[in-house]
């Protein structure tokens, strides 16, 4: 299976493993970037910073994260990242979000959380 990667003025998102049911993904993001802003309703999401310092957005309460910070986002729960200075963290999505399939469970907010 071809692994994925997209570039863009935010920073990469590349696939490092994708299985039948979870994958493995790289993020980064450039300082200001920002990334998400939807929800998944059957996949729950992983992710580990790695560098950086982000503020997350989750269900509309602001969490702090930085380098070594772990956070669980759960089906159904809206999320969002806002990078405050250049980060990187490794998502592991388990369920129906993953690889190719990433458009098929994830529902962008009609009201953005940033």
């Amino acid at each position: 299976m071809k692994l994925e990667k997209h570039t863009d003025k935010r920073g990469t998102i590349e696939d490092l493993y994708v299985g039948k049911d979870f994958s493995v993904t790289r993020v980064t993001f450039k300082k200001g970037a920002v990334r998400g802003n939807h929800y998944h309703k059957k996949t729950t999401q992983y992710d580990a910073i790695t560098a950086g310092k982000l503020n997350c957005y989750s269900n509309w309460e602001e969490l702090p994260l930085e380098k070594g910070d772990t956070i669980i986002h759960e089906p159904n729960v809206s999320h969002a990242y806002k990078a405050l200075k250049d980060s990187e963290m490794i998502s592991i999505c388990i369920g129906k979000r993953i690889g190719k399939n990433y458009s098929k469970d994830t529902y962008k907010l009609d009201k953005p959380l940033i």
